[in-house]
């Protein structure tokens, strides 16, 4: 302590005393002439001293991106009770404990350090504020200043088909759609547009199939008159009626919507319809003609079949039978969702809320009453699927897991065996509440392998999903007129997301991205449109006006990837915060790239297997932008060695189009398979080793493996835990895709991610025991499973 902090502590002391003298005089009290007025003791009573000594953090600097330092260890001294210690923007650990955000408190003696997590950019300072007691001081932690100092390869092996579970082919009728029907008024009477022929320049120019329909079902139930045998019933003789008139007006109309819709029909194959909650949950809400769906809760008319029989003769009598005779009507949809995201409005949101339990058992009496519907004695919905149950928030760790074990876990015990589909909604939401609570990248990730591998242990199957809704939600940015932001954010959300869905091609039925057409039923004012919608009206934006229909910045979606198309070949990237993918289609092949990165980044993109000389142009889009307008920017390069030093602009999306003189001979194969452990959720003790048993491995001669751990933890605990596969160390490196979640103190409430860990091929066995153990306590290891890939040539990715 120098001789001045000495002295401001003396002179602090003196005012605390002549304070208490004053006050001690005031009470009739007295005090010894001979106290001098540093001394803390006066007739023995011990004045607080809550200001410890100074000390300092030393800063560290040259820190890797996104990398957690902790201090040096500081001895606090100088004080004589306890007092409380805050951490503002990171994380505290008293006499060695675990870090933690929460307030603690030290007396003197006691040890502190501090840990921060270094920012996502280059020659970036981060500085977590320590206060302890009456002091504050600082801890800083600065990024390497070079962009190039950790180089990121991208490599793509153009030779070698990547199949996953015998699916190897980019299905644009499952990625490439929108929130949309053929037949949907937006397209036809809902304004003018300004193109002429708005649905065919769309779907056909841009390659664009249609998604979803929540509206269609509903518009038809508040027609319908009741059963005039069966109460809380609509009246069948009235749905054939009115259903034949449907499928007989669909096919032979001669008016140009008419024809425009079958002309566009067959992008219309997979279509999916979903209830919402009223009036089709039973609880007395008129239908629309004075009478409500049933509330009978009985063994012969179990709760909520009344609304499953309409569905499904709905399903039946107003679509096309597709028994390959029918010619009438438009085609039958392929997939139902029970109902649309119903826990939020009927529990989450409700004054009085109803019983999960009973939720889920209504999913499983509609599936049932959709496929009993029988026609001249045939069941005619056998070949429909029914799912859900269309959860729109999946925030599995909430409440220490609870809400995965009242909800989702839920779900699948009950009402699992008797879906054909998860259905669920995925959304970013990078303004709620000031916080960036994000699901792209590692979130994304651990959600669907904690569903994948609960279904795989209950169920012994992992039945599909259906992520009939995701992108963004920007709520800091509702109610304001149409803003190029907004936009850019559902886009950043969407290409970050449909990587994710592409690496399960084999188990995604589809996904949907929500962008409705023109959305004016969700119209707030004459002023403040829908938040999100592929048209507006020029008038919206600053500088135009007319209230003619154009796009907005939502359509560079479906510009980005016009084009995609062909064979999934290998693609591997050495930073997990760039997405990789690629196709092969004749002489043409796409390179996929979307970064996660927060700050522009330079990459080496290496492309093999192909004859360099044949390549007669490569062409480049990347969709991105600049302070949050989206820019989809094209450009040509003369040769691939432009790429090998390539600037991809932050949260960017890039498609390299190469064109060769001849097609790209696919010669090799490279097959994955997904293995699950034989537990998951297992609660992490302090050095303390968690045994997983993945067994049945087919081991190839020439092979890879990535084993994916799920962890649920609280920001500051450890995510690099000691892995050892058949007695075998792995190393671990504690990096994950996308941002860090804690995003100082504004991310996630608490971590829920994967990290992704090598593992050699001469490590594995058939059978093979996988141990974890932390050095700190708390949190699960949520799921265990590993991606194994035979391939017919080394592939080399890990080395």
């Amino acid at each position: 302590m120098t001789s001045n902090n000495l002295g401001d502590k003396q002179r602090l002391n003196a005012i605390i005393i002549i304070a208490m003298l004053i006050t001690l005089l005031g009470c009739g009290s007295s005090t010894a002439d001979n106290n001098e007025v540093n001394d803390p003791i006066i007739d023995n009573v011990t004045v607080p001293d809550s200001t410890p000594d100074p000390f300092h953090f030393t800063p560290i600097t040259n820190a890797p991106l996104a990398s957690k330092n902790a201090s040096e260890v500081i001895q606090i001294s100088g004080i004589n009770t306890s007092v409380d210690v805050n951490v503002i923007g990171g994380f505290i650990s008293i006499n060695d404990e675990h870090f933690t955000q929460s307030t603690q408190s030290v007396s003197d003696g006691d040890s502190i350090a501090v840990q921060l997590i270094a920012a996502n950019t280059v020659d970036t300072t981060l500085t977590a504020q320590i206060t302890v007691g009456d002091f504050t001081t600082d801890f800083a932690v600065t990024t390497t200043p070079s962009v190039m100092a950790s180089a990121t390869k991208l490599m793509f092996n153009l030779d070698t088909i990547h199949s996953i579970n015998n699916v190897s082919q980019f299905q644009r009728e499952k990625f490439i759609t929108i929130h949309a029907s053929h037949t949907e008024n937006d397209w036809y009477n809902v304004g003018v547009n300004e193109s002429s022929d708005l649905i065919s320049e769309f779907i056909e120019g841009y390659d664009v199939y249609f998604g979803r329909d929540t509206g269609g079902m509903r518009y038809q139930l508040s027609l319908l008159n009741e059963s005039a045998v069966q109460s809380g019933y609509a009246n069948a003789n009235t749905m054939t009626d009115i259903g034949g008139n449907i499928r007989w007006s669909y096919k032979t109309a001669l008016d140009a919507r008419a024809q425009s819709q079958r002309q566009h029909e067959h992008r219309n194959q997979n279509m999916v319809i979903a209830a919402q909650q009223h009036p089709y949950w039973p609880d007395g809400k008129d239908t629309g003609q004075g009478w409500a769906f049933s509330q009978q809760a009985t063994p012969d008319e179990p709760f909520g079949t009344a609304t499953g029989d309409y569905m499904g003769q709905y399903i039946a009598k107003y679509f096309n039978k597709n028994d390959g005779v029918d010619i009438y009507g438009q085609p039958k949809p392929k997939y139902v969702e029970v109902m649309n995201e119903p826990l939020f409005e009927l529990v989450d949101i409700a004054e009085q809320p109803s019983d999960i339990a009973q939720i889920f058992q209504f999913h499983i009496n509609i599936a049932k009453a959709i496929k009993s519907i029988k026609i001249d004695n045939e069941q005619v919905n056998s070949d429909v699927l029914v799912g859900g149950y269309t959860v729109a928030f999946p925030d599995f760790d909430k409440q220490d897991f609870a809400r995965w074990e009242q909800r989702d876990k839920a779900f699948i015990d009950l009402a699992g065996d008797d879906m054909d589909f998860i259905s669920l909604h995925l959304y970013d939401f990078p303004s709620f509440q000031n916080r960036e609570e994000l699901r792209s990248g590692s979130n994304i990730e651990a959600t669907f392998d904690m569903l994948e591998h609960y279904m795989y242990l209950t169920l012994g199957e992992v039945k599909p999903f259906l992520v009939s809704e995701y992108g963004a939600q920007v709520h800091g940015l509702f109610n304001q007129p149409w803003l190029a932001e907004r936009d850019w954010y559902h886009l950043r959300a969407i290409n970050s997301q449909l990587m994710s869905f592409l690496e399960r091609a084999d188990n995604i039925e589809m996904a949907i991205p929500f962008i409705p057409v023109k959305a004016e039923w969700g119209r707030e004012s004459e002023t403040v449109p829908y938040y999100t919608r592929l048209m507006r009206q020029k008038k919206e934006i600053e500088g135009q006006s007319g209230d003619e229909y154009v796009y907005t910045d939502m359509v560079k979606f479906y510009q980005l990837w016009s084009e995609v198309n062909g064979t999934r070949v290998d693609s591997y990237s050495n930073d997990s915060d760039f997405q990789l993918d690629a196709y092969v289609d004749g002489n043409n092949a796409f390179l996929i790239i979307n970064s996660l990165e927060k700050t522009h980044k330079m990459v080496d993109v290496s492309v093999l297997g192909i004859d360099k000389d044949k390549i007669n142009k490569i062409s480049i889009k990347q969709l991105t932008h600049n302070n949050n307008q989206t820019s989809l920017n094209e450009t040509d390069l003369i040769t691939l060695d432009e790429l090998a030093e390539y600037s991809i602009k932050s949260e960017s999306t890039v498609i390299i189009k190469l064109e060769l003189l001849d097609a790209v001979e696919l010669a090799h194969q490279q097959i994955e398979t997904k293995y699950y452990a034989e537990t998951y959720k297992r609660s992490i003790t302090a050095n303390k080793a968690e045994i997983f048993s993945i067994n049945n491995v087919v081991i190839a001669e020439t092979g890879e493996a990535l084993l994916r751990l799920g962890l649920g933890r609280e920001h500051g605990k450890s995510l690099q835990p000691t892995v050892t596969v058949n007695g075998n160390p792995i190393s671990v490196n504690p990096d994950y895709r996308g941002y860090d979640q804690y995003n100082q103190g504004q991310g996630r409430l608490q971590y829920f991610g994967v990290i992704e860990i090598p593992i050699p091929n001469t490590y594995l066995d058939i059978n093979n025991d996988i141990d974890v153990k932390f050095e700190d306590d708390g949190g699960f290891i949520t799921s265990i499973s590993m991606q194994y890939f035979a391939q017919s040539k080394p592939l080399n990715h890990f080395e």
